[in-house]
């Protein structure tokens, strides 16, 4: 099955798991399949009002998958739009949607959750603080442990109702865990699935290494005009020109300014675009080639505003402002968004306000990722 796609790596001694997937959209349908394809038994989930585009998987539950990844035809144990149907009996739960349905898929998926188990958000964002904080309210600290990473494993596209396509495929998968004690127990469980795991030292280190709203937000508020006008739009392949590109260099040094201020130390993943292989293999001639092959974004209300904005750029900021770092470029970017799409992405973002700990101090915030509790 893999003689047509990347030759992945298993570790030596890994086991089959049961796993619930929650998310079915392009990232979670392609690791249902990979997954399932690496032998282990995969529960879909989807929530109901996505219903129709999930049909032909949750009839069939099989998936075709294809490119760089395990490549086959993988026959899921469930797909379901029932959330404790998935939850059924399961090892370890990855929730693999977009950052503003990670509340949501939190709310879903806490009250089946068992003592043992971990929660994956892939990737996260800080959203496993959001849901560790669930976890807590509901029965307590013990027994529970969740984890981010910074970015998907596959840069992945749906192609028809049960068709997916991996363009790329991660080579470093950074990974935090909260509590950030349990790091060593939590990542050794990943690397079976994922061995490209590699450990941060929280869920903070990891959220402030994602990179999306760095290489999507400034490009594309800065092609506003050419998106808006007429036809199809790339952005890798006409959207990032010299002068873009120092704008988001200038926003990536903000980002990583914070990261120094909580005292995160190296990999700060750094932005050199085009020549960045940290993620996906060498930027400039594989990562970028599949990028180009992306059309969009075709509208200034698609995702790398309405999410990389609201949930990852008002992240920087705010985490900022908690450590006494300004962020005049990121700021800048905020403000023209929600300008432009009529909204308010910092009141609306997640931040250190709207997660409930604006009067955390950088001491505070520390020890809550180490041990889970202030």
């Amino acid at each position: 099955m893999l003689s047509r796609g990347l030759k992945i790596k298993k570790n030596i001694g890994s086991e089959s798991m049961k796993l619930a997937v929650l998310g079915a959209g392009h990232g979670g349908v392609a690791m249902s399949a990979d997954m399932t394809l690496a032998g282990h038994e995969v529960n879909l989930f989807q929530v109901p009002e996505f219903e129709e585009s999930f049909k032909k998987i949750k009839e069939t539950r099989i998936i075709e998958i294809e490119g760089s990844s395990r490549v086959g035809t993988a026959k899921l144990k469930k797909a379901t739009t029932d959330i404790a149907e998935a939850m059924e009996d399961v090892d370890h739960v990855i929730i693999v949607v977009p950052a503003f349905a990670h509340e949501r898929m939190a709310e879903l998926c806490v009250p089946y959750l068992r003592p043992g188990q971990i929660v994956f958000v892939v990737p996260g964002g800080f959203g496993s603080f959001i849901l560790y904080r669930k976890l807590v309210k509901r029965s307590g600290r013990e027994g529970f442990m969740v984890a981010e990473t910074s970015t998907l494993p596959y840069g992945a596209r749906m192609a028809g109702e049960n068709k997916v396509i991996v363009h790329i495929r991660t080579i470093n998968l950074p990974m935090g865990v909260l509590p950030a004690i349990k790091t060593k127990e939590v990542i050794n469980v990943f690397q079976q699935l994922y061995p490209e795991t590699t450990a941060c030292k929280n869920i903070l280190d990891s959220a402030l290494n994602n990179t999306n709203p760095i290489i999507h937000v400034a490009p594309t508020i800065l092609n506003t005009g050419r998106i808006e006008y007429a036809g199809d739009f790339y952005l890798y392949l006409e959207g990032m020109t010299k002068s873009v590109r120092k704008v988001m260099v200038a926003a990536d040094r903000e980002r990583v300014a914070v990261r120094k201020a909580f005292g995160l130390g190296d990999p700060h993943h750094e932005l050199n675009p085009y020549t960045n292989d940290v993620f996906y293999g060498q930027f400039g001639s594989r990562a970028l080639e599949a990028g180009q092959k992306m059309r969009g974004p075709l509208a200034m209300n698609e995702r790398f505003i309405t999410e990389d904005v609201p949930l990852g750029m008002a992240f920087y900021s705010s985490m900022g402002k908690l450590v006494g770092i300004d962020t005049p470029v990121c700021d800048s970017l905020i403000k023209i968004s929600s300008i432009i799409n009529d909204a308010d992405y910092l009141s609306e973002g997640r931040t250190a306000e709207n997660l409930g700990i604006k009067d955390w101090n950088r001491d505070q915030m520390l020890a809550f990722l180490e041990k889970g509790e202030v």
